[in-house]
Formats: structure tokens, C-alpha cells, sequence
């Protein structure tokens, strides 16, 4: 039975090759096989015989996340292959929206723009971070793209940026945007060891005992509530609920536990979801071996 299922579904995933372009497919080889090269030869193909604009649109934002994660993939010292590739995706971002504005190429074009700064080097992540932000935000406000890979780009930018006057760092705000990434998750999409792995990081340097937690979380609900626009409000996803939350992955609330803490409970939950599951990825393996080198040296 499982060798006629297997056989149905190649038959059905071949004739896609022939079909108008099936974008269930491209996201299939994306996110389940990890296929890159598969993905890059049908999008252009299917670009080659793109029907409308729109559907233009959409192979070639694909074509931009398909370039900027095989740059990724490329040795971290092959800096000129990487900055091609990166090059690549920004472009094919910047014609999906030429072809049709959409949430997906302003964010790849986002996430592109800041792997070429961090190719380039820091001043170059520096000065092109406040172009990244604006693209995301163009996504979230202007089309109520409330999607994890945005908020995780966010979330990685308030982290990792210097605060006023010099940028728009602020911890604060990386933590709730993290936090609504991973809220936010496809469970179809994989297991986002990435964003628990970030998050965790992330609060361990923050370090607030159980007591400042429950001061600021609740402070921030304030603010939450007052915010209309979606960006903003995010800033203080964090306090949404306040401070008695208990988020999914833990059995106490928010005020019942450190920063650190928390921090080791999502890398363990993030380890027991990995050896829930079975045939991973490669990029899975290689975070969940990160995950276990961390949780080891913090506990």
C-alpha cells in the first residue's frame, strides 16, 4: 500500500511539471524536501510559461527565496558565491513586484537585502537595515502580513541593531517579535527549531528575574492594547495577555519564571519536539545539534 501511495504521488507531483504552475509543489520541494536545485529547475520552467502577471508574480518571488537559501548553503568563505546569489534573490524580488506588488516579495527582498549586508560586511548591515525594516513593514501594515518569517526578520533586526541614536535597536521589541513568530508557525512548514533557538538566546541575555517580568510584561500589555497598527502592536506582543500567560510550551505563566529560565525550557521543548518526530532534514539535524550543545552548557 505504501509503495502505491508513493508511486500516486510522484505520478501526481510529474505531471505538476506539465500543469500551470502549482505553487503547493514548489513549497513542497521548499519546505518538505529541501530540494532546492528541484524547485529552481521547475520555477523556470514555469516562468517561461506564465499565463498572467500575477502568476508571474508569484514563481519569482519563489524564485527569491529559492536563490537567497542556496546562498546560505554555499561555505561560509565562498563570500562571492553568496553575494551572487543573494544579488540573484534580490532581484527576482524586486521584478515580483514589478509584475504584481505582494506581501512575500517585500519580505524576501528584505531578507535578501540583509544577507548581502552581512556578506558585505557590518557597516553595510547597518546601513541598509533601515531599507530591510521598511520592506517588512510595507508587508505587515500595508497587506496585514502577519507572518512568522516577517516578524522573525524583525525580531532579528531590533536584536542585533544598536539602539538611538545610533539605530533602532531595542531588545524589548526583538523578544515580542520573536515571541509572535513563534506563535505564528506553519506546523506544516517543519518544527522552526530556528525561532526557539533565537528566542531562547534572546531572553537569556535579557536576564530579568520572575519580578521585573511581571512589572514590565504587564506594562507592555498597556501598550498593546493601545496600538492599532499591526508593527507597532507587535512591539509589545509580549505582554498581549499579560503577565499570568502561559505560553504553549511551558506549565507556568510568564511571572512564575526567569528570563533564563525560560530560556533553557524552550531549547528543552524544542529537543523534545526534535525526538518526536522522525526522517528529519538536514537543516533540522544541524539546529538540534545546536540546540543540545546549548542546552548542555547552560544546564
Amino acid at each position: 500500500m505504501k509503495k502505491t501511495i508513493s508511486l500516486l504521488f510522484a505520478l501526481l507531483l510529474s505531471l505538476s511539471l506539465f500543469a500551470a504552475f502549482d505553487a503547493q509543489y514548489s513549497d513542497h520541494l521548499f519546505y518538505a524536501l529541501e530540494d532546492y536545485d528541484a524547485e529552481k529547475e521547475y520555477l523556470d520552467k514555469s516562468l517561461t510559461e506564465a499565463a498572467s502577471d500575477e502568476e508571474r508574480s508569484e514563481i519569482l518571488w519563489r524564485e527569491s527565496r529559492n536563490s537567497l537559501t542556496r546562498g546560505d548553503n554555499l561555505a561560509k568563505d565562498d563570500k562571492d558565491g553568496r553575494f551572487a546569489l543573494y544579488e540573484e534573490s534580490e532581484n527576482y524580488a524586486k521584478e515580483s513586484l514589478e509584475a504584481k506588488e505582494n506581501p512575500d516579495a517585500y519580505h524576501w527582498l528584505s531578507s535578501s537585502l540583509g544577507r548581502w549586508g552581512q556578506t558585505k560586511g557590518v557597516l553595510e548591515s547597518l546601513s541598509r537595515a533601515p531599507e530591510m525594516r521598511d520592506y517588512e513593514l510595507k508587508a505587515i501594515d500595508g497587506f496585514s502580513y502577519d507572518h512568522t518569517d516577517a516578524w522573525y526578520v524583525l525580531g532579528l533586526l531590533y536584536n542585533q541593531l544598536p539602539g538611538r541614536p545610533i539605530s533602532f535597536g531595542n531588545k524589548n521589541f526583538a523578544i515580542s517579535y520573536m515571541r509572535r513568530s513563534l506563535d505564528q508557525k506553519i506546523d506544516s512548514r517543519g518544527m522552526f527549531l530556528t525561532i526557539y533557538k533565537e528566542l531562547s538566546d534572546q531572553l537569556y541575555d535579557r536576564n530579568w528575574n520572575a519580578k521585573k517580568r511581571n512589572t514590565e510584561i504587564n506594562k507592555m500589555k498597556d501598550n498593546y492594547d493601545k496600538e492599532n497598527v499591526l508593527s507597532e502592536k507587535m512591539k509589545y506582543y509580549e505582554g498581549s495577555e499579560g503577565a499570568g500567560k502561559v505560553p504553549f510550551y511551558s506549565t507556568v505563566a510568564l511571572n512564575q519564571m526567569s528570563d533564563r529560565q525560560e530560556a533553557v525550557m524552550l531549547l528543552q521543548y524544542a529537543d523534545a519536539l526534535f525526538n518526536t518526530r522522525s526522517n528529519h532534514l538536514d537543516s533540522e539535524i544541524a539546529k538540534h545539534d545546536e540546540i543540545v550543545q546549548r542546552l548542555n552548557e547552560l544546564t
